[in-house]
């Protein structure tokens, strides 16, 4: 049991959930693309010129209206809303993650005792040491 141990769940997902957040995903992705395309087409208009860096990022520069004030107030209250419904929707619990992998296998793969990785489980929290190389060497559970 030394091959990596990566959680990858998107097996799990029905293809509707899959295709969804690969729309999701691209759409998010192409507004980002949006809010860089006024800088780039006047970054192709003033290389058009060939002009030199400083005079064409001035104009660039120039070029670019900041966002309005009312823009900013509707990005933001349009954010905190939607972090607030995100708060609202049910939190599932994972109820099938440690089936995957036995406990003698995280014990095994990271080299630690099987005590030491049920009571970093059952604390609220709990510190993790690591050697120089990044491996997992300990579980310290934190009381309080």
């Amino acid at each position: 049991m030394r091959e990596r141990m990566v959680i990858n769940t998107r097996g799990e997902f029905s293809l509707w959930r899959r295709i969804l957040s690969n729309i999701v995903t691209l759409m998010i992705w192409a507004g980002w693309l949006l809010l860089w395309l006024p800088v780039l087409l006047k970054l192709r208009q003033v290389m058009a010129l060939h002009l030199h860096f400083a005079p064409a990022a001035i104009e660039v520069l120039d070029a670019i209206t900041p966002v309005s004030l009312e823009y900013s107030i509707v990005a933001l209250v349009g954010t905190s809303a939607l972090l607030l419904l995100w708060s609202l929707l049910p939190s599932r619990r994972v109820t099938h993650a440690h089936a995957l992998q036995a406990l003698e296998d995280y014990s095994d793969y990271f080299d630690l005792d099987e005590g030491e990785i049920l009571a970093g489980r059952e604390s609220r929290a709990c510190v993790v040491l690591h050697d120089e190389h990044g491996r997992i060497i300990g579980i310290e559970p934190l009381t309080g």
